[in-house]
């Protein structure tokens, strides 16, 4: 996965570093996170710094990983991305999650604990669920993520056939858009107390992605049965069983904990797509709240039956190419009403080009031979341009 080139870098440096180096640590962060109540120990050896150079303006994006105790140098291993909740700290998330590091140490995967940017409307830490950070790519955490998965492949060498993401709450909410829109980046997804924005419209994947559910009737902040804002829980199971054509005829419900919780099992849809919803009755526990669910269900924690769907469950998925970033090329450079996409792997897929502000200029679909058009209006200049798991300079 090599996502990088001269007009688009990432850097791994600690801030810790760059005050050894002379440089104040204020100035290495940037300006959307630099209004954050949240603080991370960057003495951690988990602590990573990923920095964008764009067009000379420095957009600075920090992430704890987990590395298991069993890591060898050139293990291919997987990766569970967890996104914490609105107002949330990637420091404290390890704790939040009730032991997944020591589950990861135990069945030999990465855990990443990305940290969302401080929003000056939010007042607080918050993750943008879709490709909606406005008409700036700095603000897409659908884009973070993408860079995020090249970032630690850079440094550890993934199993990009297994990358999973877990999300809660707002964390909950980007994992649907990252099923929703970027499916083909990963594995299988787990939202725990989540919800799924802009009703059912916004959610077209075009690739399988195996999912597990885990949600509280008792949620009092994304209500199980949704509002005006958010799609309901049930909503989201149907969307899924039809849009990937899971047979409801293979509906297994199964109480758990005494009945105070229920699963509902959907396997063998498209390239064999297989579905989890755990429903937390009130009664259970925290009484099916707005929580990263953390106690055991019929003996066996939240964060195992979360690792074995992904590690079980999403294995049994046929014909799902995880994308890598450097395959697709560009020709011809400089461009000018027109561009083709070599390699791109896919019969048809969605573009989306900016310019060296992080402006979104142009999307539209590329063509069966790779073509995209109607780019004669366009100034002479450098451009990124993201289609089917790549981000690409361009130029004009």
């Amino acid at each position: 996965m090599r996502l990088f080139s001269s007009f688009l870098l990432f850097l791994g440096f600690s801030p810790c570093l760059l005050q050894a180096q002379g440089v104040p640590l204020s100035q290495s962060v940037s300006p959307i996170l630099s209004d954050s109540t949240c603080t991370i120990n960057c003495q951690d050896p988990g602590y990573r710094l990923m920095t964008q150079v764009i067009d000379g303006e420095t957009i600075t994006r920090e992430y704890i990983i987990h590395v298991p105790s069993g890591y060898q140098e050139g293990d291919n291993l997987p990766l569970v991305i967890v996104y914490h909740g609105f107002g949330g700290c990637a420091y404290y998330m390890s704790d939040e999650t009730g032991g997944l590091n020591d589950l990861a140490d135990e069945e030999n995967f990465f855990v990443a604990y990305p940290q969302a940017a401080y929003r000056p409307e939010k007042e607080d830490t918050y993750w943008e669920p879709g490709f909606n950070g406005g008409a700036s790519i700095y603000l897409d955490d659908i884009f973070f993520s993408e860079q995020l998965i090249g970032h630690i492949d850079e440094e550890f060498s993934l199993d990009l056939s297994k990358v999973y993401a877990a999300g809660y709450s707002n964390g909950g909410m980007l994992t649907y858009s990252l099923a929703c829109l970027r499916g083909d980046l990963f594995g299988g997804v787990c939202v725990m107390s989540g919800a799924l924005l802009d009703g059912m419209d916004s959610c077209d994947p075009s690739q399988p992605v195996p999912m597990i559910i885990f949600h509280g009737t008792g949620d009092g902040v994304l209500p199980y049965d949704g509002d005006e804002n958010y799609a309901s829980i049930p909503e989201v199971v149907s969307l899924w069983v039809n849009h990937f054509q899971i047979p409801t005829s293979t509906l297994t419900s199964t109480e758990l904990n005494g009945g105070n919780v229920v699963h509902d099992s959907y396997h063998g849809g498209t390239n064999n797509t297989c579905l989890s919803l755990y429903t937390v009755i009130e009664e259970y526990g925290f009484p099916g709240d707005h929580v990263w669910f953390s106690q055991d269900m019929d003996g066996v924690s939240p964060n195992r039956v979360m690792w074995e769907f992904f590690a079980e469950e999403c294995a049994s998925v046929d014909g799902i190419s995880h994308e890598t970033y450097d395959r697709v090329q560009v020709f011809p450079v400089p461009f000018e009403d027109q561009l083709f996409l070599g390699n791109i792997g896919v019969s048809s897929s969605t573009y989306h080009m900016y310019d060296v502000q992080g402006v979104l200029v142009r999307t539209g679909r590329v063509g069966a031979d790779g073509s995209v058009h109607g780019l004669g209006d366009l100034p002479p200049g450098c451009y990124l341009l993201r289609t089917a798991g790549s981000t690409l300079k361009v130029v004009k």
